[in-house]
């Protein structure tokens, strides 16, 4: 990323000489020197410029720069800190994850083959059976499963929409190293999936939270860019989501939408985070979700952290804990980490 520095000379007088000190935000790596020395005439603009590397995604504040004003001979005659605020918002990276509409069927343990008129078709919606649905698009493997009917609607019928969310801790900031902590490998694979699910033609709602509540974005396909940065400009650095998991079951309030309005809700989140919660908690959340609840886990060194037993422990009792309400939990096989995998800025 590159950064640009401008000076202007609003005085009467020349400036011979000036040192410029830019204070670059911890967790950016300047490539070079962020400083430079420039003579600035009177009622001029100088300007230079040079690069970042960001070690973590996420909103950067650049506060202040440093001024060295020298005499003609090189001696320091002044110095002055100039206070300012200039933020850039820096994306996490993402890569293909080969998700299509066709992979939410293992929500309720289908798999379901016809043909619409368009040849073979994706589901977009699996709803309940209301009076008045053709009794074609019933689904009697799911009646003869669970005792209720339900229809399926082809994606050339409905657009789908679909509630994806992640809940960083402080914890997973500590864990591994810049680039590739937990909460990094977290927020890739969010937006990794985000952008798969928004090429498939899902609609999508976005909550991420990582400060005393969630930060919520209604319909990320009709402005990409703009939902991505507004979310990304609320994480900071080694931010850390205060609020519980089972809040995410306000967030459909939050967007002005009802809890069934979603096909499904996915969670991406780390075992450490699942963890610390309280099973009745996540109940609830789940009967709000009636079901629909994936729980994604991303693929990451977790042993080298937490026993390898009492992790498979962890993840039989949430998976048991999902399935009882109809969800479903599922560690991601992609590598969200750097130096593996094709990335996209």
């Amino acid at each position: 990323m590159e950064v640009e520095v401008s000076v202007e000379n609003r005085s009467r007088e020349d400036i011979p000489l000036l040192e410029v000190r830019d204070a670059v935000p911890r967790f950016l790596s300047a490539v070079g020197r962020p400083s430079a020395a420039v003579v600035v005439p009177r009622g001029s603009t100088t300007s230079f410029t040079y690069r970042v590397r960001p070690l973590l995604p996420g909103s950067y504040v650049f506060e202040r720069v440093e001024l060295v004003f020298s005499g003609p001979l090189g001696m320091v005659v002044d110095s002055r800190e100039v206070r300012l605020r200039t933020s850039v918002a820096v994306l996490p990276l993402y890569q293909s994850t080969g998700v299509s509409l066709r992979s939410f069927e293992r929500l309720w343990g289908l798999v379901v083959s016809g043909r619409s008129t368009g040849g073979m078709y994706d589901i977009a919606e699996i709803r309940e059976y209301t009076p008045g649905d053709d009794y074609r698009k019933i689904l009697w493997k799911a009646f003869a499963r669970t005792g209720r009917p339900y229809v399926r609607e082809d994606y050339g019928e409905v657009f789908g929409r679909v509630l994806l969310a992640t809940y960083v801790k402080l914890d997973d900031w500590l864990l591994g190293s810049p680039p590739n902590t937990l909460a990094s490998v977290e927020l890739r694979a969010l937006r990794s999936y985000l952008h798969s699910l928004v090429r498939a033609g899902i609609s999508v709602d976005l909550a991420v939270c990582c400060g005393p509540s969630p930060k919520v974005v209604r319909g990320v396909n009709e402005d990409y860019w703009r939902s991505l940065f507004e979310v990304f400009s609320y994480v900071t650095p080694y931010c850390s989501c205060s609020a519980q998991l089972n809040s995410l079951a306000d967030v459909p309030t939050y967007l002005g939408r009802d809890a069934g309005e979603y096909m499904a809700v996915v969670l991406v989140v780390s075992p450490i985070a699942l963890s610390s919660e309280n099973p009745a908690r996540f109940l609830d959340v789940l009967r709000v979700f009636n079901g629909k609840l994936k729980v994604l886990v991303p693929r990451f060194d977790y042993e080298h952290f937490v026993d390898r037993e009492d992790l498979r422990r962890l993840y039989r009792a949430v998976s048991a804990l999902l399935e009882r309400a109809g969800g479903s939990l599922e560690v991601m096989e992609e590598s969200f980490t750097l130096g593996v995998g094709g990335w996209t800025t």
